[in-house]
């Protein structure tokens, strides 16, 4: 009776270890994580704009000319003001990634006049190479997207927030 128990206790260790090494593994570690080199209050210089439908405006632009004004996470609430953060990704060198950029709005949100909609949460995405340095900014291109308080800026790998930065926005 031992034999047997011991036996089966065999058999299901084996069939357990056999299990392990047949299931897929992982994906390599491509982001060890995102470093914010820094952060402000920015001006810039739009090149372009291309659509991003998960936005409150419903497009993203392109920026040239980027300059930081004032390091500080207190913005004022002014049309024309840009804000955020320049960053590296630390990870697999040359590697490229679709990052999910992230802007959660204070309530009430905004509300596009044109649409309707209001937004609480802005998601667009970005492919990026690992070992570069990159802006993600925030411009008030319309007085409706001034919402006074706390904004955060996030940056997602996946299902994995990676970097979080939040700025108060301030009437004056």
């Amino acid at each position: 009776m031992m034999r047997a128990i011991f036996a089966i206790g065999l058999l299901v260790a084996s069939l357990g270890v056999t299990f392990a090494q047949t299931q897929p593994q992982p994906p390599p570690l491509v982001i060890e994580r995102i470093d914010i080199t820094e952060y402000g209050i920015y001006t810039a210089d739009t090149d372009n704009s291309s659509a991003a439908p998960g936005t409150a405006s419903g497009t993203v632009d392109q920026l040239s000319g980027i300059a930081l004004v004032q390091s500080t996470t207190a913005v004022p609430a002014r049309l024309g003001v840009g804000f955020g953060f320049r960053y590296k990704i630390v990870g697999k060198p040359n590697a490229v990634v679709s990052l999910k950029n992230v802007t959660h709005v204070p309530a009430p949100g905004m509300r596009n006049p044109e649409t309707g909609n209001v937004t609480l949460t802005n998601i667009f995405l970005q492919d990026r190479k690992v070992g570069g340095e990159f802006y993600r900014l925030y411009r008030f291109t319309n007085a409706w997207e001034i919402v006074p308080g706390l904004w955060t800026l996030e940056l997602w790998y996946g299902d994995r927030k990676l970097l979080s930065q939040g700025f108060l926005i301030k009437k004056q």
